[in-house]
């Protein structure tokens, strides 16, 4: 039995340095729990400013943790797509296993990555790329991979829960929300990938791909960001009895599965209703589970360093035991369906500005009924007649591409002043 594991990272960042600071304050922790003695033997980043942090193990020369002898592990927490992607086939063909939290990669080239590993004979993991500190990628591998799921429903991305949520408590503008964000550390000088939901559906094309065996790229995913969220949304989505949360939502009906990331009416007591500021949550429905909610911190340093360490100690346990069985994702399943966003059925919020006249709601209700909309709950506000006022409308389940119909022939009227809001509803 090997007793030393020799782990190598790439990238020292604000997870790689809260990585490799636990790491080296828990090796008696881990060799207490697991009988191995786990060392950081390597470190390496873009940025030669941290061999001050790191004097006796920063190398500027990748090519030592990928290739060199004495690494068995590398942990790649640099991010985005190249050259992570180089690095990690470097170190795979190298016959090092690899731990990564890259998610952005992952959801583009993760079919090719673990037939990769599978060739050489390599552990792969990725715990920390979604959710961080949520064991989800473990739970759908391995404690309930005896369902059939047919149901994923998950807030992925704390900089959009935490915006939301501020804008539903202290009632301030998106831009105001996502300042505060900014400066309290939960969002990047460019937020672009969070608030327009791209993040959400790079880990969703993950969890897909475990929950249904077909792996599906990001980019052929629905997304819709937050940005036109305001808060009288927010505050009728209350009147009405939900909440407003940026969702990824996975369905499988048969032989086809709808994947899409956007703002999404949730009612008031759903189980991921109450998952506030930048914690995360995961919900499943599978056929012998029943429903349930994997809750937990899914930013910051801490919380994907905690997944990355899971994901060292699991592999090293196996390189010590001489273990080389490995759960591959390599396989697709060819008869499983993406859904276009268009043929979807769902209910629907509508938020129209019009003037305060009569027969204004008669317009719009007359153009939803010609394309089969029919109509759950109505709320006009009467503020004055000399300024347009929000008119908001609750469907019934109806077709994304009949909605879309109705939202194009409204938006020629000329009683709409501005723009028309849609926010899909799920139950």
């Amino acid at each position: 039995m090997k007793k030393n594991i020799r782990i190598g990272v790439i990238g020292c960042g604000t997870v790689g340095s809260c990585f490799i600071k636990h790491f080296n304050q828990k090796k008696r922790l881990f060799k207490n729990r697991t009988g191995i003695d786990f060392s950081l033997v390597k470190v390496s980043d873009r940025n030669a400013g941290k061999k001050k942090l790191f004097p006796s193990l920063y190398t500027p020369v990748i090519e030592e943790i990928t290739s060199g002898k004495d690494v068995d592990i590398v942990v790649e927490l640099i991010g985005g797509v190249e050259p992570a992607y180089t690095f990690i086939k470097n170190a795979i063909r190298s016959g090092k296993s690899v731990v990564t939290a890259n998610k952005a990669l992952l959801s583009e080239k993760s079919v090719e990555l673990f037939a990769l590993a599978e060739k050489h004979n390599v552990h792969l993991g990725f715990e920390a790329s979604v959710a961080s500190a949520i064991p989800i990628i473990k739970s759908l591998r391995e404690s309930l991979v005896g369902n059939n799921i047919s149901r994923l429903m998950a807030i992925l991305n704390g900089t959009t829960n935490y915006i939301l949520t501020q804008m539903s408590i202290h009632g301030g503008n998106f831009s105001q929300a996502l300042e505060k964000a900014q400066k309290s550390g939960y969002a990047e000088a460019d937020p672009t990938l969070d608030i327009e939901g791209l993040d959400t559906a790079h880990k969703l094309s993950i969890l897909s791909a475990l929950a249904f065996n077909k792996p599906v790229s990001w980019r052929k995913i629905f997304s819709e960001g937050i940005k036109k969220v305001d808060t009288l949304d927010i505050k009728f989505a209350g009147d009405f009895g939900y909440r407003v949360k940026l969702l990824a939502i996975a369905k499988r009906q048969g032989s086809k599965v709808e994947l899409r990331v956007h703002p999404t009416f949730l009612p008031q007591n759903h189980m991921l209703s109450g998952v506030e500021d930048v914690y995360n949550a995961v919900y499943i429905e599978g056929d012998m589970s029943g429903k349930s909610l994997m809750y937990g911190e899914g930013a910051g340093g801490n919380a994907a360093a905690s997944g990355a360490i899971g994901d060292v100690i699991d592999i090293g346990k196996k390189l010590a035991a001489g273990n080389n069985m490995r759960l591959p994702l390599t396989y697709e399943n060819k008869k499983l369906s993406v859904v276009p966003i268009k043929d979807i059925s769902t209910r629907y919020y509508f938020r129209f500005t019009v003037p305060d006249k009569p027969g204004v709601l008669a317009k719009i209700t007359d153009v939803l009924g010609r394309n089969g909309i029919s109509i759950a709950s109505v709320i006009q506000k009467e503020e004055s007649k000399d300024f347009a006022v929000p008119v908001v409308i609750l469907t019934h389940t109806a077709k994304e591409k009949d909605v879309q119909k109705s939202l194009r022939e409204i938006g020629r009227l000329s009683i709409v002043k501005f723009p028309t809001v849609l926010i899909r509803v799920e139950e």
